[in-house]
Protein backbone atom coordinates (compact mmCIF):
# COMPACT_ATOMS: atom_id res chain seq x y z
CA UNK A 1 0.00 0.00 0.00
CA UNK A 2 2.70 2.87 0.93
CA UNK A 3 4.79 1.63 -2.04
CA UNK A 4 1.48 2.50 -4.52
CA UNK A 5 0.86 5.98 -2.84
CA UNK A 6 4.77 6.57 -2.94
CA UNK A 7 4.79 5.87 -6.77
CA UNK A 8 1.62 7.67 -7.15
CA UNK A 9 3.23 11.30 -5.45
CA UNK A 10 6.50 10.50 -7.40
CA UNK A 11 3.90 10.14 -10.69
CA UNK A 12 2.35 13.18 -9.87
CA UNK A 13 5.14 15.67 -8.78
CA UNK A 14 6.76 14.46 -12.23
CA UNK A 15 3.75 15.12 -14.00
CA UNK A 16 3.43 18.22 -12.08
CA UNK A 17 7.62 19.30 -13.22
CA UNK A 18 6.54 18.47 -16.90
CA UNK A 19 3.32 20.57 -16.99
CA UNK A 20 5.07 23.59 -15.05
CA UNK A 21 8.37 23.54 -17.44
CA UNK A 22 6.26 23.13 -20.71
CA UNK A 23 3.75 26.18 -19.26
CA UNK A 24 7.39 27.89 -18.69
CA UNK A 25 8.27 27.31 -22.24
CA UNK A 26 5.08 28.69 -23.82
CA UNK A 27 5.42 31.80 -21.38
CA UNK A 28 8.98 32.42 -22.36
CA UNK A 29 8.35 31.66 -26.16
CA UNK A 30 5.42 34.15 -25.92
CA UNK A 31 7.30 36.83 -24.23
CA UNK A 32 9.68 36.42 -27.29
CA UNK A 33 7.62 36.44 -29.97
CA UNK A 34 5.77 39.37 -28.67
CA UNK A 35 8.65 41.02 -28.17
CA UNK A 36 9.97 39.93 -32.13
CA UNK A 37 6.79 41.36 -33.26
CA UNK A 38 7.69 44.65 -31.88
CA UNK A 39 10.68 44.53 -33.48
CA UNK A 40 8.69 43.56 -36.78
CA UNK A 41 6.87 46.51 -36.23
CA UNK A 42 9.93 49.04 -35.97
CA UNK A 43 11.65 47.94 -38.98
CA UNK A 44 8.41 48.27 -41.38
CA UNK A 45 7.44 51.90 -39.22
CA UNK A 46 10.75 53.13 -40.61
CA UNK A 47 10.43 51.27 -44.48
CA UNK A 48 7.71 52.93 -44.52
CA UNK A 49 8.80 56.18 -43.31
CA UNK A 50 11.55 56.06 -46.11
CA UNK A 51 9.00 55.04 -48.71
CA UNK A 52 6.88 58.25 -48.33
CA UNK A 53 9.88 60.53 -48.16
CA UNK A 54 10.66 58.51 -51.66
CA UNK A 55 7.12 59.38 -52.56
CA UNK A 56 7.45 63.03 -51.70
CA UNK A 57 10.11 63.72 -54.10
CA UNK A 58 9.41 62.13 -57.09
CA UNK A 59 7.81 65.23 -58.58
CA UNK A 60 9.14 67.44 -60.37
CA UNK A 61 11.53 65.48 -61.82
CA UNK A 62 14.90 67.70 -61.35
CA UNK A 63 15.49 68.76 -58.15
CA UNK A 64 17.21 72.12 -56.73
CA UNK A 65 20.36 71.69 -54.74
CA UNK A 66 18.21 72.85 -51.64
CA UNK A 67 15.70 70.21 -52.47
CA UNK A 68 18.15 68.04 -52.41
CA UNK A 69 19.84 68.75 -49.92
CA UNK A 70 16.35 68.16 -48.14
CA UNK A 71 15.39 65.02 -49.59
CA UNK A 72 18.96 63.94 -47.68
CA UNK A 73 18.57 65.37 -44.97
CA UNK A 74 14.87 64.07 -44.62
CA UNK A 75 16.04 60.42 -45.11
CA UNK A 76 18.92 60.60 -42.37
CA UNK A 77 16.60 61.67 -40.04
CA UNK A 78 14.49 58.71 -40.89
CA UNK A 79 17.13 56.81 -40.81
CA UNK A 80 18.47 57.84 -37.17
CA UNK A 81 14.85 57.30 -36.02
CA UNK A 82 14.32 53.92 -37.23
CA UNK A 83 18.21 53.11 -35.81
CA UNK A 84 16.71 54.14 -32.32
CA UNK A 85 13.28 52.69 -32.45
CA UNK A 86 14.98 49.24 -34.21
CA UNK A 87 17.53 49.39 -31.49
CA UNK A 88 14.90 49.92 -28.73
CA UNK A 89 12.90 46.62 -29.99
CA UNK A 90 16.15 44.68 -29.60
CA UNK A 91 16.84 45.60 -26.30
CA UNK A 92 13.61 44.45 -25.36
CA UNK A 93 14.15 40.85 -27.24
CA UNK A 94 17.63 40.54 -25.16
CA UNK A 95 15.80 41.35 -22.37
CA UNK A 96 13.75 38.26 -22.35
CA UNK A 97 14.67 36.05 -20.01
CA UNK A 98 14.74 32.34 -20.52
CA UNK A 99 15.58 29.57 -18.18
CA UNK A 100 19.03 28.18 -19.21
CA UNK A 101 17.85 24.49 -20.17
CA UNK A 102 15.11 25.92 -22.76
CA UNK A 103 17.83 25.81 -25.29
CA UNK A 104 15.66 26.10 -28.58
CA UNK A 105 14.12 29.20 -27.32
CA UNK A 106 17.15 30.62 -26.36
CA UNK A 107 18.84 30.05 -30.04
CA UNK A 108 15.64 31.37 -31.58
CA UNK A 109 16.37 34.53 -29.43
CA UNK A 110 20.02 34.51 -30.04
CA UNK A 111 19.30 34.37 -33.77
CA UNK A 112 16.73 36.69 -33.85
CA UNK A 113 19.05 38.97 -32.08
CA UNK A 114 21.29 38.92 -34.55
CA UNK A 115 18.86 39.80 -37.44
CA UNK A 116 18.04 42.52 -35.24
CA UNK A 117 21.94 43.95 -35.10
CA UNK A 118 22.14 43.98 -38.68
CA UNK A 119 19.43 46.06 -38.89
CA UNK A 120 21.17 48.69 -36.46
CA UNK A 121 24.21 48.77 -38.25
CA UNK A 122 22.08 49.34 -41.90
CA UNK A 123 19.92 52.14 -40.18
CA UNK A 124 23.10 53.72 -38.60
CA UNK A 125 25.04 53.98 -41.64
CA UNK A 126 21.98 54.58 -43.57
CA UNK A 127 21.67 58.19 -41.06
CA UNK A 128 25.14 59.09 -42.17
CA UNK A 129 24.98 58.16 -46.08
CA UNK A 130 21.07 57.61 -47.31
CA UNK A 131 22.75 56.07 -50.77
CA UNK A 132 23.04 53.28 -48.57
CA UNK A 133 19.44 52.78 -48.23
CA UNK A 134 19.03 51.24 -51.40
CA UNK A 135 22.52 48.94 -51.34
CA UNK A 136 21.53 45.33 -51.23
CA UNK A 137 21.57 44.15 -47.63
CA UNK A 138 22.57 40.79 -47.40
CA UNK A 139 23.33 40.47 -43.88
CA UNK A 140 19.63 41.68 -43.48
CA UNK A 141 18.14 39.18 -45.50
CA UNK A 142 20.24 36.00 -44.47
CA UNK A 143 20.09 36.70 -40.64
CA UNK A 144 15.99 36.82 -40.85
CA UNK A 145 16.19 33.48 -43.19
CA UNK A 146 18.07 31.96 -40.87
CA UNK A 147 16.31 33.00 -37.42
CA UNK A 148 13.47 31.29 -39.34
CA UNK A 149 13.99 27.66 -38.52
CA UNK A 150 15.51 28.24 -35.28
CA UNK A 151 12.29 30.12 -33.97
CA UNK A 152 9.71 27.52 -35.53
CA UNK A 153 11.85 24.73 -33.65
CA UNK A 154 11.74 26.55 -30.47
CA UNK A 155 7.89 27.00 -30.23
CA UNK A 156 6.60 24.37 -27.63
CA UNK A 157 4.54 21.10 -28.20
CA UNK A 158 1.57 22.24 -27.50
CA UNK A 159 2.13 25.30 -28.11
CA UNK A 160 -0.21 28.43 -26.22
CA UNK A 161 -0.74 31.59 -27.52
CA UNK A 162 -1.41 31.01 -31.10
CA UNK A 163 2.54 30.44 -31.31
CA UNK A 164 3.07 28.92 -34.07
CA UNK A 165 0.42 31.02 -36.08
CA UNK A 166 2.45 34.53 -34.69
CA UNK A 167 5.77 32.92 -35.76
CA UNK A 168 4.95 32.06 -38.79
CA UNK A 169 3.58 35.33 -39.56
CA UNK A 170 6.53 36.78 -38.69
CA UNK A 171 8.55 35.01 -41.86
CA UNK A 172 5.68 35.77 -43.88
CA UNK A 173 5.00 39.67 -43.30
CA UNK A 174 8.51 40.73 -42.56
CA UNK A 175 9.84 39.23 -45.78
CA UNK A 176 12.24 41.64 -47.75
CA UNK A 177 10.46 44.23 -49.46
CA UNK A 178 10.72 44.27 -53.45
CA UNK A 179 13.75 46.12 -55.38
CA UNK A 180 13.54 49.62 -54.95
CA UNK A 181 12.26 51.40 -58.38
CA UNK A 182 14.58 53.40 -61.03
CA UNK A 183 13.40 56.79 -59.30
CA UNK A 184 14.49 56.17 -55.88
CA UNK A 185 17.82 55.22 -57.41
CA UNK A 186 17.61 58.33 -59.45
CA UNK A 187 16.83 60.57 -56.81
CA UNK A 188 19.59 59.57 -54.44
CA UNK A 189 22.11 59.71 -57.21
CA UNK A 190 21.13 63.26 -57.54
CA UNK A 191 21.81 63.71 -54.16
CA UNK A 192 24.95 63.03 -54.15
Amino acid sequence: MLIGVLAFLVAFVGFGIAAGDWASRNAEMNALVTRIEASESAMQQTQDELAAIFAEYEEPPALTTAEKAEFADKLKAAAAAGEQRVTEAGDGVLGVVVLPWHGHIAAGKEAYVVHNLAWQGYLGAAAKNPEVILEEQPLINDTFMAAEPVLKKAVPEPPLFDLKVRVDDIFVEGQAPAEEGQTQEALLRGVR
